[in-house]
Protein backbone atom coordinates (compact mmCIF):
# COMPACT_ATOMS: atom_id res chain seq x y z
CA UNK A 1 0.00 0.00 0.00
CA UNK A 2 2.81 2.25 1.27
CA UNK A 3 4.77 1.90 -2.34
CA UNK A 4 1.63 2.41 -4.21
CA UNK A 5 1.00 5.75 -2.73
CA UNK A 6 4.53 6.94 -2.87
CA UNK A 7 4.74 5.83 -6.73
CA UNK A 8 1.46 7.72 -7.10
CA UNK A 9 2.67 10.93 -5.13
CA UNK A 10 5.40 11.10 -7.19
CA UNK A 11 3.89 10.41 -10.85
CA UNK A 12 1.01 12.66 -10.35
CA UNK A 13 2.35 15.66 -10.21
CA UNK A 14 4.62 15.05 -13.15
CA UNK A 15 1.60 14.18 -15.17
CA UNK A 16 -0.10 17.17 -14.29
CA UNK A 17 2.83 19.35 -15.10
CA UNK A 18 3.17 18.02 -18.54
CA UNK A 19 0.05 18.74 -19.37
CA UNK A 20 0.04 22.16 -18.20
CA UNK A 21 3.39 23.26 -19.37
CA UNK A 22 4.88 21.15 -21.56
CA UNK A 23 4.73 22.19 -25.47
CA UNK A 24 3.11 20.51 -28.04
CA UNK A 25 6.23 18.47 -29.05
CA UNK A 26 7.54 17.47 -25.85
CA UNK A 27 4.03 16.40 -25.02
CA UNK A 28 4.03 14.62 -27.99
CA UNK A 29 7.57 12.92 -27.17
CA UNK A 30 6.09 11.95 -23.39
CA UNK A 31 3.20 10.35 -24.99
CA UNK A 32 5.48 8.35 -27.31
CA UNK A 33 7.29 6.71 -24.85
CA UNK A 34 3.71 5.91 -23.24
CA UNK A 35 3.55 4.32 -26.29
CA UNK A 36 6.60 1.99 -26.62
CA UNK A 37 5.84 0.89 -23.22
CA UNK A 38 2.39 0.05 -23.60
CA UNK A 39 3.16 -1.69 -26.98
CA UNK A 40 5.81 -3.81 -25.06
CA UNK A 41 3.86 -4.61 -22.44
CA UNK A 42 0.68 -5.59 -24.56
CA UNK A 43 2.49 -7.43 -26.89
CA UNK A 44 4.43 -9.77 -24.07
CA UNK A 45 0.34 -10.27 -22.72
CA UNK A 46 -1.04 -11.55 -26.44
CA UNK A 47 2.13 -13.60 -27.07
CA UNK A 48 -0.10 -16.47 -25.00
CA UNK A 49 -2.45 -16.51 -28.11
CA UNK A 50 0.50 -16.48 -31.17
CA UNK A 51 0.15 -13.14 -31.38
CA UNK A 52 3.49 -12.00 -33.00
CA UNK A 53 4.31 -8.26 -32.58
CA UNK A 54 5.42 -6.49 -35.69
CA UNK A 55 8.17 -4.04 -35.80
CA UNK A 56 6.71 -2.10 -38.12
CA UNK A 57 3.66 -1.42 -35.23
CA UNK A 58 5.86 0.87 -33.07
CA UNK A 59 6.65 3.58 -35.87
CA UNK A 60 3.14 3.59 -37.17
CA UNK A 61 1.90 4.26 -33.39
CA UNK A 62 4.60 6.48 -32.91
CA UNK A 63 3.60 8.20 -35.77
CA UNK A 64 -0.30 8.77 -35.17
CA UNK A 65 -0.05 11.32 -32.73
CA UNK A 66 1.88 13.98 -34.71
CA UNK A 67 -0.42 12.77 -37.84
CA UNK A 68 -3.42 13.39 -35.74
CA UNK A 69 -2.06 17.08 -34.45
CA UNK A 70 0.09 18.40 -37.14
CA UNK A 71 -1.33 17.02 -40.17
CA UNK A 72 -5.07 16.34 -39.61
CA UNK A 73 -6.52 16.17 -42.93
CA UNK A 74 -3.91 13.16 -43.52
CA UNK A 75 -5.29 11.25 -40.67
CA UNK A 76 -7.74 8.91 -42.71
CA UNK A 77 -5.02 8.09 -45.26
CA UNK A 78 -2.89 7.38 -42.83
CA UNK A 79 -5.14 5.03 -40.93
CA UNK A 80 -6.30 3.25 -44.24
CA UNK A 81 -2.07 2.85 -44.69
CA UNK A 82 -2.04 1.10 -41.64
CA UNK A 83 -4.67 -1.14 -42.04
CA UNK A 84 -3.34 -2.49 -45.07
CA UNK A 85 0.28 -2.70 -43.65
CA UNK A 86 -0.62 -4.34 -40.69
CA UNK A 87 -2.46 -6.56 -43.11
CA UNK A 88 0.27 -7.36 -45.36
CA UNK A 89 2.87 -8.14 -43.20
CA UNK A 90 0.50 -11.08 -41.88
CA UNK A 91 0.76 -12.36 -45.33
CA UNK A 92 4.59 -11.88 -46.01
CA UNK A 93 5.54 -13.18 -42.11
CA UNK A 94 3.09 -15.82 -41.20
CA UNK A 95 3.58 -19.74 -42.23
CA UNK A 96 0.00 -20.41 -40.63
CA UNK A 97 -3.53 -19.04 -41.51
CA UNK A 98 -4.58 -18.65 -37.77
CA UNK A 99 -1.61 -17.44 -36.65
CA UNK A 100 -1.55 -14.52 -39.27
CA UNK A 101 -5.42 -13.75 -38.30
CA UNK A 102 -4.23 -13.69 -35.10
CA UNK A 103 -1.09 -11.33 -35.27
CA UNK A 104 -2.88 -9.19 -37.90
CA UNK A 105 -6.03 -8.57 -35.30
CA UNK A 106 -3.09 -8.26 -32.67
CA UNK A 107 -1.31 -4.94 -34.07
CA UNK A 108 -4.33 -3.65 -35.13
CA UNK A 109 -5.81 -3.97 -31.90
CA UNK A 110 -3.06 -2.56 -30.37
CA UNK A 111 -2.94 0.74 -32.24
CA UNK A 112 -6.32 1.10 -31.73
CA UNK A 113 -6.11 0.31 -27.99
CA UNK A 114 -3.56 2.28 -27.03
CA UNK A 115 -2.33 4.85 -30.33
CA UNK A 116 -5.90 6.34 -31.04
CA UNK A 117 -6.56 7.50 -27.48
CA UNK A 118 -3.22 9.12 -27.12
CA UNK A 119 -3.83 10.78 -29.94
CA UNK A 120 -6.85 12.25 -28.71
CA UNK A 121 -5.33 13.32 -25.65
CA UNK A 122 -2.03 14.76 -27.48
CA UNK A 123 -4.98 16.79 -29.73
CA UNK A 124 -6.58 18.50 -26.75
CA UNK A 125 -3.42 19.50 -25.31
CA UNK A 126 -2.04 21.13 -28.79
CA UNK A 127 -5.47 23.36 -28.75
CA UNK A 128 -4.66 24.69 -25.21
CA UNK A 129 -7.39 22.32 -23.88
CA UNK A 130 -5.52 21.98 -20.77
CA UNK A 131 -8.53 21.90 -18.21
CA UNK A 132 -10.72 19.30 -20.56
CA UNK A 133 -7.65 16.95 -20.67
CA UNK A 134 -6.93 17.42 -16.13
CA UNK A 135 -10.55 17.18 -15.82
CA UNK A 136 -10.59 13.29 -17.68
CA UNK A 137 -7.45 12.61 -15.68
CA UNK A 138 -8.78 14.00 -12.40
CA UNK A 139 -12.51 11.71 -13.12
CA UNK A 140 -10.66 8.94 -13.80
CA UNK A 141 -7.88 9.43 -10.81
CA UNK A 142 -10.85 9.73 -8.07
CA UNK A 143 -12.89 6.76 -9.27
CA UNK A 144 -9.55 4.91 -8.86
CA UNK A 145 -8.54 6.11 -5.74
CA UNK A 146 -12.53 5.89 -4.31
CA UNK A 147 -13.30 2.64 -6.38
CA UNK A 148 -9.98 0.89 -4.31
CA UNK A 149 -10.55 1.89 -1.03
CA UNK A 150 -14.04 0.96 -0.95
CA UNK A 151 -13.82 -2.05 -2.82
CA UNK A 152 -10.66 -3.47 -0.75
CA UNK A 153 -12.09 -2.61 2.74
CA UNK A 154 -15.88 -2.71 1.54
CA UNK A 155 -16.15 -5.04 -0.87
CA UNK A 156 -18.70 -8.32 -0.58
CA UNK A 157 -20.33 -8.77 -3.98
CA UNK A 158 -18.15 -9.66 -7.08
CA UNK A 159 -19.43 -8.57 -10.50
CA UNK A 160 -17.10 -10.12 -12.93
CA UNK A 161 -14.60 -12.33 -10.55
CA UNK A 162 -13.96 -14.56 -13.99
CA UNK A 163 -12.24 -11.64 -14.91
CA UNK A 164 -11.56 -9.57 -12.26
CA UNK A 165 -12.00 -11.35 -9.01
CA UNK A 166 -11.28 -8.36 -6.64
CA UNK A 167 -13.28 -5.84 -8.52
CA UNK A 168 -16.93 -5.75 -6.33
CA UNK A 169 -20.09 -3.90 -6.94
CA UNK A 170 -19.36 -1.66 -3.75
CA UNK A 171 -16.12 -0.50 -5.46
CA UNK A 172 -18.13 0.53 -8.58
CA UNK A 173 -20.53 2.73 -6.87
CA UNK A 174 -17.52 4.18 -4.91
CA UNK A 175 -15.89 4.86 -8.01
CA UNK A 176 -18.59 6.37 -9.85
CA UNK A 177 -19.36 8.71 -6.83
CA UNK A 178 -15.45 9.55 -6.76
CA UNK A 179 -16.03 10.56 -10.52
CA UNK A 180 -18.81 12.80 -10.39
CA UNK A 181 -17.68 14.25 -7.47
CA UNK A 182 -14.41 15.08 -9.51
CA UNK A 183 -16.16 16.30 -12.33
CA UNK A 184 -18.26 18.60 -10.49
CA UNK A 185 -15.42 19.84 -8.03
CA UNK A 186 -13.14 20.23 -10.88
CA UNK A 187 -15.63 21.55 -13.32
CA UNK A 188 -16.81 24.53 -10.97
CA UNK A 189 -13.11 26.41 -10.79
CA UNK A 190 -11.56 25.34 -14.52
CA UNK A 191 -14.57 25.09 -16.62
CA UNK A 192 -17.17 27.94 -15.34
CA UNK A 193 -19.01 28.01 -18.45
CA UNK A 194 -19.95 24.69 -18.49
CA UNK A 195 -23.30 23.45 -16.20
CA UNK A 196 -23.30 21.69 -13.15
CA UNK A 197 -25.43 18.56 -15.71
CA UNK A 198 -22.52 19.22 -18.41
CA UNK A 199 -20.30 18.12 -15.94
CA UNK A 200 -22.25 15.29 -13.97
CA UNK A 201 -22.75 13.81 -17.49
CA UNK A 202 -19.31 13.77 -18.38
CA UNK A 203 -18.29 12.65 -15.44
CA UNK A 204 -20.69 9.66 -15.53
CA UNK A 205 -19.96 8.71 -19.48
CA UNK A 206 -15.88 9.15 -18.37
CA UNK A 207 -16.33 6.85 -15.21
CA UNK A 208 -18.56 4.33 -16.88
CA UNK A 209 -15.67 4.06 -19.79
CA UNK A 210 -13.25 4.05 -17.45
CA UNK A 211 -14.69 1.25 -15.66
CA UNK A 212 -15.20 -0.79 -18.89
CA UNK A 213 -11.22 0.11 -19.81
CA UNK A 214 -10.22 -1.39 -16.54
CA UNK A 215 -12.16 -4.60 -17.02
CA UNK A 216 -10.67 -5.02 -20.96
CA UNK A 217 -7.40 -4.98 -19.88
CA UNK A 218 -7.78 -7.40 -16.81
CA UNK A 219 -9.72 -9.72 -19.28
CA UNK A 220 -6.16 -9.61 -21.36
CA UNK A 221 -4.01 -10.49 -18.27
CA UNK A 222 -6.38 -12.89 -17.10
CA UNK A 223 -5.84 -14.27 -20.24
CA UNK A 224 -2.49 -14.41 -20.14
CA UNK A 225 -2.63 -15.44 -15.89
CA UNK A 226 -1.08 -12.44 -15.21
CA UNK A 227 -2.02 -10.26 -12.71
CA UNK A 228 0.19 -7.44 -13.84
CA UNK A 229 0.88 -6.03 -17.57
CA UNK A 230 4.62 -5.65 -15.92
CA UNK A 231 6.25 -4.84 -12.45
CA UNK A 232 7.57 -1.28 -14.16
CA UNK A 233 5.32 0.84 -11.33
CA UNK A 234 6.05 -0.39 -7.77
CA UNK A 235 2.62 -0.72 -6.23
CA UNK A 236 1.02 -0.37 -9.31
CA UNK A 237 1.87 -2.96 -11.76
CA UNK A 238 2.61 -1.69 -15.39
CA UNK A 239 1.79 1.62 -17.59
CA UNK A 240 -0.85 -0.21 -19.18
CA UNK A 241 -2.39 -0.99 -15.64
CA UNK A 242 -2.39 2.54 -15.16
CA UNK A 243 -3.75 3.86 -17.81
CA UNK A 244 -6.42 0.92 -18.92
CA UNK A 245 -9.10 3.49 -17.83
CA UNK A 246 -8.15 6.39 -20.39
CA UNK A 247 -7.61 4.16 -22.88
CA UNK A 248 -11.28 3.94 -22.91
CA UNK A 249 -12.30 7.48 -21.36
CA UNK A 250 -10.04 9.31 -23.89
CA UNK A 251 -12.30 8.24 -27.02
CA UNK A 252 -15.23 8.38 -24.64
CA UNK A 253 -14.69 11.90 -24.41
CA UNK A 254 -14.01 12.47 -27.77
CA UNK A 255 -17.14 11.18 -29.28
CA UNK A 256 -18.90 13.53 -26.28
CA UNK A 257 -17.58 16.14 -28.18
CA UNK A 258 -18.45 15.37 -31.64
CA UNK A 259 -22.45 14.48 -30.25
Amino acid sequence: MMRRVATAAVLLPLVVLAVRYLPSYLFLLFLDVLIVLSLVELFRLLAVHDVQGYGLTFPLALLLPWIWVYHPTRLISFLVLTILVCMGKSVLSSREAKSGFLSASGNLLAIAYLSVPLSIAANLHREGRWEELLLILSVIWAGDVAGYGVGRKWGRHKIVPRISPHKSLEGYVAGLLGSLVAAAFWGSYFLPSWTMLDLLLTGLVLAAAGMVGDLFESMIKRSADLKDSSNLLPGHGGILDRLDSLFFALPAYYCLLIW
